[in-house]
């Protein structure tokens, strides 16, 4: 990673933005960047910018002075919008802002701001908009997500080498989340089974989680919890009508931060490659992320960070992608099979036992 343009240096004193207004796992990848620049400048005055919807995944962050709400998913739109978040940001007085996840308006907004130091990707069209621009090309980069997003922190003064994913889940949302297993009457060891995305990532087919649900509760005897969110309907019932044990259904009635209590209660989580993946890992719970090899998501960026044993992907011979990047058959998530996945979770089951007697 190099930079060019202006230098921008973070001082004690600073007021700095952090940009990521995109998905729920995008700004759980993110947030180590406000823990690296209050751990090498403790008084900087540390915002960050983020949609309505993901508000909840940096509202307890412990290293967050300010939040700021991006107003594009209100009445105002177009040029009105952009002035709205124009706006929002001058009257932070912000030293620096880090683009994290850049779009041609976030750019814009920016620069209209008047925020002195920019730093934003080089190799887009509006990268003139930003005076600090790292040479970063992420699908390519072979470094996960995370990482990456660290680059932006040393840019500008505050490197680590790696630094822990942090969420707190405050007691309200982990009484919320038993009280929701209690009414269930689940009891003892758990697996939180999360089959849609969203339609964020390839999915394992639904036959299939019910197929896993079905051996985790016959031959472990374990609960299984399904969750997932309005956009998850379709993956959430074709696998309620597969299954052929009970199993507890909490889907479309979880807040973010209950969410996040009920995987940190979890002995096992499984799901493909979304947001509660990575809030699971945030929370420290063991995970079985299940992937395809496509460039664009691929677990050596997008996996589970620091759990690149909780990484499933389809047999090499089941899955070819050609020279641009494409899936030349199609199928690759179905290549997955229950079988494979079965086996990563008694090794992570042994793990988290073997864990718990050295603890």
């Amino acid at each position: 990673m190099t930079s060019r343009g202006k230098k921008c240096r973070i001082t004690a004193d600073s007021r700095v933005l952090v940009i990521r207004t995109d998905r729920i796992g995008d700004v759980i990848l993110s947030t180590p960047v406000l823990t690296a620049l209050k751990r090498r400048f403790p008084t900087v005055f540390a915002a960050v910018l983020v949609r309505p919807y993901t508000q909840q995944i940096v509202e307890d962050h412990p290293h967050i002075d300010q939040i700021l709400l991006d107003p594009i998913e209100d009445k105002h739109k177009g040029v009105r919008g952009l002035w709205r978040l124009r706006n929002l940001l001058h009257r932070g007085r912000f030293d620096i802002a880090l683009l994290l996840h850049p779009t041609f308006r976030l750019a814009l907004a920016v620069w209209l701001a008047r925020i002195p130091c920019r730093v934003g990707t080089a190799f887009r069209f509006y990268s003139l908009l930003f005076n600090h621009r790292i040479r970063q090309h992420r699908r390519t980069s072979g470094m996960h997500e995370a990482d990456l997003n660290l680059q932006f922190a040393a840019a500008v003064g505050a490197p680590v080498d790696s630094i822990e994913l942090c969420f707190a889940v405050p007691e309200r949302e982990k009484q919320r989340a038993q009280q929701l297993l209690d009414e269930a009457k689940v009891v003892g060891p758990l697996v939180v089974i999360h089959p849609g995305s969203g339609g964020s990532a390839q999915e394992w087919p639904a036959q299939k989680f019910a197929a896993l649900a079905d051996r985790i509760v016959r031959e472990w005897g374990w609960q299984v919890v399904v969750t997932g969110g309005e956009a998850d309907q379709k993956q959430v019932n074709q696998m309620a009508a597969a299954v052929s044990v009970p199993i507890v259904r909490l889907d479309r009635r979880l807040d973010i931060k209950t969410l996040a209590a009920l995987l940190q209660r979890a002995d096992l989580v499984v799901a493909n490659s979304t947001g509660p993946l990575h809030l699971a890992a945030a929370v420290g719970s063991p995970v079985v992320g299940l992937y395809c090899p496509l460039p664009a998501c691929h677990p050596q960026r997008w996996g589970p960070y620091h759990q690149p044993e909780g990484v499933v992907l389809p047999p090499p011979e089941n899955c070819l992608v050609d020279s641009r990047g494409r899936c030349r058959k199609g199928e690759c998530m179905d290549a997955i099979s229950v079988e494979q996945v079965w086996q990563r979770l008694q090794d992570r089951r042994q793990t988290r036992a073997q864990d718990r007697l050295n603890s």
